[in-house]
């Protein structure tokens, strides 16, 4: 249901607005898919790609997605996009963010690359994006494309990882300019150092008042300072608001003040860390001070403005927003739509503070604020590189006949933002509708009978396939024989409105990652439901940050207890607990829905079943939602009392079946290091090459990749089972 990535301050912190700079062919290992040639297979032009991604934007966010939606962000862009190109209403992405990412540019499910929930920094590299996985980059650049990612990556990170800051070069990123981080970092409520946070909170990470900024001299740092300025527009403009220490607003420029800053302090979206891969070097610099959504599209502009003056360039651009990821902050007033203002009466907040116990109307309101500031950026994006214009009347339009746009979102949206009918207890980080449901749309390049809906099953692996497609490349024998992809075809909908279903079934799950520490309970209250995690929330800090409460060691205590059920066995008589579980798998034919959730043993003791059955077409708001509804646990036909009829029984022994053979499938192989299906000396040469540190050939997942893996190794040589 909930999941949040690292936003921890880096160690490079302690250099003021640090400029690191590592060797990507030190720091990266050699892959084996460093070359790719495929055959051509197409017979149209090869078409250049604007992919966009929204970060936690879930279905429920966009009317285009959920047209029964109330409330919900203005995105006049994106419906101008699905106005002029095609609408997929049956999308399904993984219920976390960097599973969906490497589904993006591998075509594989998360439990065969080993990427099965979101990164940390305790993420071991074994559940990270391995270096011989073949990328989207290795193959459309051994075509002749030129690749770049702006934003956010998460498909590996620096920490425990060989390729250290060089992580999105070793997956064949080698031309990127965003951030690591599974979000923006951590909001920062002293205002870089000026605070004493024990005595006032400014949860946006800038000083209010009431239900407005306040009013602040603003320093920069090269010494220059504007009196008298909104504390938002000072972020916005690179600087700091300055403040006393009790919090109260400093109206003129004070060099005292100043020197009280700590330029170095991360602060959500307005000063973040940027990570550059490119030219064969790996540079950092903390951090930038300019709101991450408008670096990321400027960056965008930049680069495909560089393509398009060459002639006959082919390139590939990701536009990774990492806007609508908590922490959410206020954007600034130039990227929203004119006359948008703080409602009176509702306190500026962002997060939990003194006199605010529940900040979920802000927090909504906040992250509407973002979606609609990222449709502006993406407005511009289109404006700025000629790929739309604008008509008399004011309205987008479209000029893409080389290259196709296409949008989506990477999972479903978190707690406290999901909108009706989506359920926010059933949301981000699970299997069900209101977790995998994601908005998509596609325009520009091939496509044909604009203004269309898909409803064929879809999911994010065949989005791989699609670059292949849009490349004249087959994927398939694009990558090493023996490893097996999941994506399907996807050109045929947008150059057909007739087109037959590629997709017989439709897959999401996700699963419990390989940590250098033990994971400990946190408890999350919200809609006076208690729910506890002990696999996803992987520090106090980040159990914290979601205003949970940590039962696993302390400074100055021991663990209260090890696992979510031995909590609950702690707690009086009656007490009930929702669980975030350890894995689910979730498998449709498109009407019919099988959920499989790997239950806690407490709930395996109470005889809590593993699955759960549903007919969507039946389930709550399907009449608003194209006949697929809401997977509530109402509407779970194996709940107890609950007797199926025949064709629901045939329906559930058939989808039992296809889980069965596809969890089969889906067996890891112990020693396929370079994941071609067989373990040999490949793989050996590749485990020697890691010798001694944390790595992909760390079989046994202890940290060090030694002697006791060579054995594992060793002992599994041969072709892999299946």
């Amino acid at each position: 249901m909930l999941f949040f990535p690292s936003r921890r301050r880096l160690s490079l912190l302690a250099l003021p607005l640090a400029f690191v700079s590592v060797s990507i062919l030190n720091a990266a290992a050699v892959t084996s898919s460093a070359t790719v040639h495929a055959p051509l297979f197409g017979d149209h032009p090869d078409y250049n790609i604007l992919f966009v991604i929204l970060d936690d934007v879930g279905a429920d966010q966009l009317t285009l997605s959920n047209p029964a939606g109330v409330g919900l962000a203005s995105t006049p862009t994106i419906n101008a996009i699905a106005a002029q190109g095609v609408n997929f209403s049956n999308c399904w992405a993984t219920p976390q963010c960097s599973p969906s990412r490497t589904c993006f540019f591998t075509g594989r499910y998360p439990s065969r690359t080993g990427v099965v929930t979101a990164l940390t920094a305790q993420t071991l590299p074994q559940s990270q994006c391995s270096p011989y996985e073949t990328t989207t980059p290795m193959i459309l650049g051994a075509d002749g494309y030129h690749c770049k990612l702006v934003g956010k990556f998460h498909l590996s990170q620096e920490d425990l990882n060989p390729a250290g800051i060089a992580a999105p070069a070793s997956n064949g990123f080698t031309d990127f300019n965003g951030t690591l981080l599974g979000g923006p970092p951590f909001i920062d409520p002293t205002i870089a150092g000026q605070v004493d946070s024990t005595t006032v909170v400014y949860s946006c990470g800038f000083p209010v008042s009431g239900s407005a900024p306040a009013i602040c001299a603003c320093a920069f740092p090269n010494g220059d300072c504007t009196p008298g300025v909104n504390a938002l527009e000072c972020l916005a403009a690179g600087g700091l608001p300055l403040v006393a220490s009790d919090g109260t607003p400093i109206l003129e420029c004070s060099a005292e003040a100043a020197a009280r800053i700590d330029w170095t302090a991360t602060n959500g979206s307005y000063a973040w860390p940027r990570t550059i891969n490119r030219d064969g070097a790996a540079t950092q610099v903390i951090p930038v001070r300019k709101h991450a959504d408008i670096v990321q599209a400027d960056d965008a502009i930049t680069f495909i403005n560089e393509q398009r003056s060459q002639a006959g360039a082919k390139w590939m651009c990701t536009l990774s927003f990492t806007g609508d990821h908590d922490p959410w902050q206020p954007p600034q007033q130039s990227s929203l739509p004119p006359g948008t203002v703080w409602p009176k009466g509702l306190p500026m907040a962002c997060d939990v503070q003194p006199n605010v116990p529940n900040p979920t109307a802000q927090q909504r309101l906040i992250s509407n604020w973002t979606i609609e500031s990222l449709d502006v950026q993406l407005r511009r994006v289109l404006l700025a590189t000629n790929l739309a214009t604008l008509n008399k009347q004011g309205a987008l339009t479209l000029n893409a006949p080389d290259t196709l746009i296409v949008v989506v979102g990477d999972n479903g949206s978190f707690l406290n933002t999901v909108r009706a009918p989506f359920n926010p207890l059933r949301a981000k980080a699970t299997a069900y509708q209101s977790g995998i449901c994601v908005p998509l749309v596609a325009a520009g390049g091939p496509t044909v009978a604009p203004g269309r809906r898909c409803d064929e099953m879809v999911n994010v692996v065949d989005l791989f396939q699609l670059w292949g497609e849009c490349a004249n490349v087959n994927v398939n024998t694009a990558v090493p024989v023996g490893r097996k992809l999941d994506c399907r075809p996807m050109l045929r909908y947008l150059t057909s409105a007739n087109a037959p279903a590629a997709r017989e079934w439709n897959f999401s799950e996700y699963g419990t990652e390989y940590l250098a520490v033990p994971c400990y309970p946190c408890l999350i209250s919200a809609s006076s439901v208690a729910t506890c995690t002990d696999t996803i929330l992987t520090s106090e800090s980040l159990c914290n940050s979601q205003g949970g409460v940590w039962y696993g060691p302390t400074a100055t205590a021991p663990a209260v207890a090890s696992t979510c059920c031995e909590l609950l066995s702690q707690q009086p008589e009656g007490t009930t607990y929702n669980f975030i579980y350890a894995s689910q798998q979730a498998l449709t034919d498109g009407r019919w829905k099988l959920v499989y959730s790997d239950q806690p043993t407490c709930m395996v003791e109470a005889g809590v079943s593993d699955y759960e059955f549903y007919d969507l077409s039946q389930c709550f708001a399907a009449h608003l939602l194209w006949g697929r509804g809401i997977d509530n646990p109402s509407f779970n036909l194996l709940a107890t009392g609950t007797t199926m009829t025949k064709v629901q029984q045939f329906n559930y022994n058939r989808l039992l079946a296809k889980m069965t053979q596809m969890q089969a499938s889906l067996q890891h192989c112990d020693g396929d290091i370079t994941m071609n299906g067989i373990v040999n000396g490949d793989d050996a040469a590749a485990l020697l090459n890691y010798w001694g540190m944390p790595s992909v050939a760390d079989i046994n997942n202890d940290g060090a990749t030694d002697g006791a893996d060579l054995a594992i190794l060793l002992d599994a040589w041969g072709p892999c089972p299946g």
